[in-house]
């Protein structure tokens, strides 16, 4: 059975912004679903502060448009570093359980180049002046499909990583 490493300092104080190497032990972090989160309650409140800032400043609502795009592309990059690795070292030694998770992972793949391309779509709308409120309930929808999914799977998934979890390799069984 493989097992995950902590090694000190205590995962969750690192950053996750933490340089990668080839070396650097697979390991379960605590804190990062809590920062994920966090994060995509900013990226929800971001969105919805757009039809405001583009009654005020379209520039500026595009900008938040741009930003808004950059911070779920920041989000997904963190959930490639610090979790898709845990639960592919947790799931290596399980066939049925590491084809369910890279299901999950196409998946969220999906889920997150929607959410991107409405951005986009928003992006160009806010550009042309017209009304936003469709292009924002687009991504907000698209958002918290995402952001559902997250939760009720992949970051299920990954707390059933915890080495300090007894029985948690047998997601695959309940899942079936």
């Amino acid at each position: 059975m493989n097992t995950l490493h902590t090694p000190a300092p205590a995962p969750s104080q690192n950053s996750p912004d933490e340089a990668l190497t080839w070396h650097t032990p697979v390991r379960f972090d605590p804190g990062v679903l809590k920062r994920l989160i966090g994060q995509h309650d900013l990226l929800d409140a971001r969105v919805a502060s757009l039809p405001d800032r583009f009654r005020h400043n379209r520039d500026d609502a595009w900008r938040a448009a741009h930003a808004c795009a950059s911070q779920l592309r920041d989000m997904r990059r963190q959930e490639a570093i610090w979790i898709y690795p845990v639960i592919a070292h947790g799931t290596a030694s399980d066939a049925a359980a590491r084809r369910r998770s890279l299901n999950l992972r196409f998946g969220m793949n999906g889920l997150a180049r929607r959410a991107l391309r409405h951005l986009e779509d928003l992006a160009a709308v806010v550009r042309q002046a017209t009304d936003i409120s469709a292009g924002v309930a687009a991504v907000a929808a698209s958002l918290q499909d995402y952001r559902q999914r997250n939760e009720s799977e992949l970051y299920t998934l990954y707390c059933l990583m915890d080495p300090h979890q007894a029985g948690a390799r047998h997601w695959h069984a309940s899942a079936k």
